[in-house]
C-alpha cells in the first residue's frame, strides 16, 4: 500500500476513535460564527451580540465595525461543511452544532497529513523507510500534535504548511523548488500571520540563490494577501487587529511585548507543569539519542531546524499571552516546530525498547484527551472565584497527566447517569450556557462527558438510528486501527 494512502486511513482512524464531537474554544467557534454570517448573511464582519470583546480577539476598526483578528483561513475551510450542514439540518441551531461536530474530526486528519510529510522528510534525508515510519509514529501517536489535534485551533494548517515548504526546500530534483516552498508558505499565511517566521529557515534550506529568490517572490502572494485583508478591515496593510483587541480587552496599560518577562515565558514553553512542551510531548527526549549523529550527518536541517525554533520560541515568548490562556491546551504558539525535533529519530534503531516506549507514551497520551481539559481549570475558577494564570501555570499539580487523571475519575461515575446540555438552542454567539459555572462544573454533557464523540453521543438527546450508526462507526475505527497495527507491525519485522 502506498505511504499516502495508509497516511490518509491513519487520519480517519485517529479521527474516528479521537474527535471530541465538539468545538471546545471561542476562537474556532468564532471562525464557524464568520462562516455562518457570510453563508447566512452574505457579510464578512461580526455584529454587536457575537463575541466578547473582552477575550481579546475582537478588534473595531475608525467606522466602529466589529472583525475577528483571525485571518480567514479556517472560515473559508469551513464553508463547505457549513453549506453541508444547512443541506441536512432542520434549523439554525442544528444546522451550527452538526457543522461544529464536523469540524472536531478536521485536525486529526491534517495531524495524519504531518505525519505523512515528516515521513517524506525522513526519506529525503536517506532514512530507510522503517526508520521514516518510526518518526511518523513517534509523532503521531506521542506528539503533543495528537493532543492538540481535539482542539480545532488553526495551528496545525500552519504547521502543515510548514512542513510542505520544507518538503519542497529539500526536494532539489524538482523544478522550481523555491517557487513551490514559498507558495506553500504563503498558503500558511492565509491562516497564521506567524508562519512568516519559517521564512529564514525555509531560505537556509534552498540549493542556490536563483532558488532563495523564487521563494521571497512567491511568498510575496501571501504576504500581500494579508495586507490586503487589513487593509479592508482596518485601512492599514500593516495593522493585523490584536493590538486594537488588546487594548479593547485590557483597559490597563500594560506592555503587550516585552523582554522583561521573556526567561520565565521562555522556560515556560519547555518547562511549566501547564504549558512546558516536555510535559505534553515528553518522547522528544527520545530524540536526543540521535541528535549526535543527526548533527553530523544533517548539518544543513539541523540548522534550519535552530533557527525556526528559535524563532518562534523568541517571539512568542516577548509576547504578554505567550501561554494562549489557561482556557487552552498546551503551548499552542509552538506547535509548529514540534516534529522537528522528532527527525534524529532516523538514527533510532528500533529495538524492543523504543516500541514499549510508544506504546506507554500513547497511553498517556490518550489519558491527556480523555476529559475536556477545561474542566480542572473551571473547577479552580469556581472554587476560587476566579484564576491567576501564571499561578495556575507554574504550580507542579498541574502537570497535565496529574489533572487528567483526576479529574477522569471524577467525571468516569457521571456517565453512566443523565448528564444536561446547556448550551443554548440557538447558533452559538458567544460563551454562555443556561446554567451556572457550578452546574455546567458537575453535570454538563460538555464538561463531564468522556472526551470522545462516540460517549458524548450516548448523552445528546439523539434517535436510536444516530446511536446505532455511531456504534458502527467506532466498531469500523477499531478495526482499522487493527488494520494500521498489523500493516505497521510486518513493516518492523
Amino acid at each position: 500500500m502506498r505511504p499516502l494512502y495508509v497516511f490518509l486511513f491513519f487520519g480517519l482512524v485517529l479521527s474516528i476513535l479521537f474527535s471530541s464531537g465538539q468545538i471546545e474554544n471561542p476562537d474556532t467557534h468564532l471562525r464557524l460564527t464568520q462562516t455562518r454570517i457570510i453563508l447566512d448573511d452574505n457579510k464578512f464582519g461580526l455584529p454587536d451580540d457575537v463575541g466578547e470583546d473582552s477575550h481579546g480577539n475582537i478588534s473595531i476598526n475608525k467606522d466602529g465595525k466589529r472583525f475577528m483578528v483571525y485571518n480567514p483561513g479556517q472560515t473559508i475551510i469551513f464553508i463547505p461543511i457549513y453549506y453541508f450542514a444547512n443541506l441536512v439540518s432542520t434549523d439554525e441551531a442544528n444546522t451550527y452544532y452538526f457543522s461544529a461536530f464536523c469540524v472536531s474530526f478536521l485536525n486529526y486528519m491534517l495531524h495524519a497529513l504531518c505525519a505523512f510529510i515528516l515521513f517524506k522528510i525522513a526519506l529525503l534525508l536517506c532514512a530507510v523507510k522503517k526508520q521514516a515510519y518510526l518518526v511518523s509514529v513517534f509523532f503521531g501517536l506521542t506528539s503533543y500534535s495528537f493532543v492538540f489535534a481535539q482542539s480545532t485551533y488553526e495551528h496545525h494548517f500552519e504547521m502543515f504548511f510548514i512542513l510542505l515548504s520544507v518538503y519542497f526546500a529539500l526536494k532539489k530534483d524538482t523544478n522550481h523548488a523555491g517557487l513551490l516552498s514559498g507558495l506553500l508558505l504563503s498558503l500558511g499565511l492565509v491562516f497564521r500571520t506567524t508562519s512568516i517566521l519559517a521564512l529564514p529557515a525555509i531560505l537556509l534550506l534552498q540549493k542556490n540563490n536563483n532558488e532563495r529568490l523564487k521563494v521571497l517572490m512567491s511568498h510575496t502572494i501571501g504576504v500581500a494577501f494579508v495586507f490586503l485583508y487589513n487593509y479592508y478591515r482596518f485601512g492599514n496593510p500593516l495593522e493585523t487587529g490584536y493590538s486594537l483587541a488588546w487594548s479593547l480587552a485590557n483597559s490597563d496599560k500594560f506592555d503587550y511585548w516585552s523582554f522583561s518577562g521573556f526567561p520565565k515565558a521562555f522556560l515556560g514553553f519547555l518547562f511549566s507543569p501547564g504549558k512546558g512542551l516536555i510535559f505534553f510531548s515528553t518522547t522528544i527526549v527520545i530524540a536526543l539519542f540521535g541528535i549526535k549523529t543527526f548533527w553530523k550527518k544533517q548539518r544543513l536541517i539541523f540548522y534550519a531546524i535552530l533557527l525556526i525554533s528559535a524563532a518562534y520560541l523568541i517571539i512568542f515568548s516577548l509576547n504578554f499571552a505567550w501561554h494562549g490562556s489557561i482556557w487552552s491546551y498546551g503551548p499552542r504558539y509552538i506547535l509548529p516546530i514540534i516534529p522537528f525535533f522528532y527527525l534524529p529519530i532516523i538514527y533510532l534503531k528500533p529495538h524492543k525498547w523504543v516500541f514499549v516506549t510508544i506504546l506507554v507514551a500513547f497511553i498517556l497520551q490518550i489519558v491527556l484527551i480523555s476529559v475536556n481539559y477545561k474542566r480542572d481549570v473551571l473547577n479552580d475558577y469556581v472554587a476560587y472565584n476566579g484564576l491567576s494564570d501564571m499561578e495556575y501555570l507554574n504550580t507542579a499539580n498541574k502537570e497535565p497527566h496529574l489533572v487528567q487523571i483526576k479529574q477522569l475519575a471524577v467525571i468516569l461515575p457521571k456517565n453512566s447517569g443523565k448528564l444536561n446540555n446547556y448550551t443554548p438552542d440557538s447558533p452559538w454567539k458567544k460563551e454562555i450556557r443556561t446554567a451556572s459555572n457550578e452546574d455546567v462544573l458537575n453535570s454538563s454533557i460538555e464538561k463531564n462527558s468522556i472526551n470522545f464523540w462516540w460517549v458524548r453521543v450516548f448523552h445528546w438527546t439523539t434517535s436510536k438510528i444516530i446511536r446505532f450508526t455511531s456504534i458502527i462507526v467506532l466498531v469500523f475505527g477499531l478495526i482499522g486501527a487493527f488494520i494500521l497495527f498489523q500493516y505497521v507491525k510486518r513493516e518492523f519485522i
